[in-house]
């Protein structure tokens, strides 16, 4: 899978602690799940208690269609 320049340099795909703890995979690709408010406090929640490697948090969210090529 070629990755696009947002999950590469934003999500930070790959790059431990950093990566966007954001960033799932689900059915049809690449999922950002910022922006679904469940999601987002469990995901939050796993980060503050060091349960997940990935950390981070670099942008407002988006869509399927701009996270895959």
């Amino acid at each position: 899978m070629k990755l696009n320049e947002h999950v590469k340099h934003t999500c930070l795909i790959g790059k431990g602690n950093l990566c966007c703890r954001y960033l799932v995979i689900g059915p049809n690709g690449l999922e950002c799940v910022k922006n679904i408010m469940e999601m987002k406090e469990h995901l939050d929640a796993k980060v503050n208690a060091e349960l997940m490697v990935a950390r981070g948090d670099g942008c407002e969210g988006r869509t399927i269609s701009e996270l895959n090529i």
